[in-house]
Parts: C-alpha cells; structure tokens; sequence
C-alpha cells in the first residue's frame, strides 16, 4: 500500500527565509547611506518593504548565496518532526522561485533533509502565488502552506496554513498549525 502524500511549503514553513532574508539585507546594505537594521519579527508586507527599505527587488536576496548560507530551520524541532512523517507519508516539498533561487533550493534541500526525495519546483520570477499546477488531489493527502492563495489554489482536500497569521493569510479559516510541534501532535 502506497503511503499517503505530505505536500510541504518550504519558505517560512521548513526555513525560516524571513531571518535569512534580513541577516542578509543587514550584511549587504548595512554600509549604505541610511541604513537600518532589518528586524525579521517586525516584517508586516509580503515585499519585507516595511523592513528592509533599501532594497530595489527582493528576488537579488532570495538568490543570494549568504540567503543560503544564513538559512536554518523555522523551528528547532522541524528536522526531527520531518523525519519522523517521512516515515508515515510521502513528503514532497513545493516551492516556488526563480531558476537560480530554485537550483540553490534543491541543493540545500538535498544537503539539510536528505531523506526527501521529492521536490515540486516551480519557476515563477514575478512571485504569484499559486500552486494550482501541481495535482495534490488524493483521500488523505495533505498540504501545508504559509501563504492562503496556494492553499486556496490547490485542489488538495485537506490543506493545512502553516505559521503566524499576517495580512497575506489572515483570511484563512481552514486548518491552521502555528509550529512544527503541533504538526507532530495533529499529524504523527
């Protein structure tokens, strides 16, 4: 019998890009004529424009190699949880990004969580946000996502809003775990 499949989110649902973000921005502008430290549990708009007003594109951090190298875990128990499902489920990251993001994606994946063996990558260099293309249906299949529109997207039946709730997911009103220990308690 074939497990059932986990479709995971991997920005601010696996990683915690919000703070890689910013160490980032901090470490390359903090020499700029009005430079302010990027606070990463201050972000309030989805362009991270409210914390690092400096920057023109945020696609020039999220291909940066210190983006990479700055990037952990969102949690401290998230490699721990992940291991465990993948012994329940088929776990299957889908992300979204452009192609230098995404290779650099795949590598860190393969290097952080190598008992993942499948990944959904998905160009897209003007970020909407919409995982629709990926066939996710299936009785028991499960996605978990930390923005509202690829949950609304998706034709998953049981779909799963991951972390703090912000301006780009509070309309959410379907299942919600704001950390990976209660995705082990609802889940595992």
């Amino acid at each position: 019998m074939s497990k059932r499949k986990f479709f995971v989110d991997m920005d601010s649902t696996i990683t915690n890009s919000v703070k890689s973000f910013c160490a980032t921005y901090n470490k390359i502008y903090q020499y700029y004529p009005d430079f302010t430290l990027a606070d990463h549990t201050k972000l309030k708009q989805y362009n991270f424009k409210d914390i690092c007003p400096l920057i023109n594109n945020p696609l020039d951090i999220f291909n940066h190699d210190l983006f990479f190298k700055n990037l952990e875990f969102i949690n401290d128990n998230t490699y721990e949880v992940l291991e465990k499902l993948s012994r329940k489920y088929q776990l299957i990251v889908v992300t979204i990004g452009t192609p230098t993001n995404l290779s650099k994606k795949s590598i860190w994946l393969s290097e952080k969580l190598p008992f993942i063996k499948d990944y959904v990558l998905l160009r897209n260099d003007g970020c909407v946000m919409d995982k629709s293309i990926v066939e996710m249906s299936g009785k028991g299949n499960i996605f978990m996502d930390d923005v509202e529109s690829n949950l609304r997207s998706s034709n998953c039946e049981n779909k799963v809003l991951f972390g703090k709730r912000f301006d780009w997911n509070k309309g959410w009103d379907g299942g919600w775990c704001l950390d990976w220990s209660e995705v082990e308690d609802r889940y595992l």
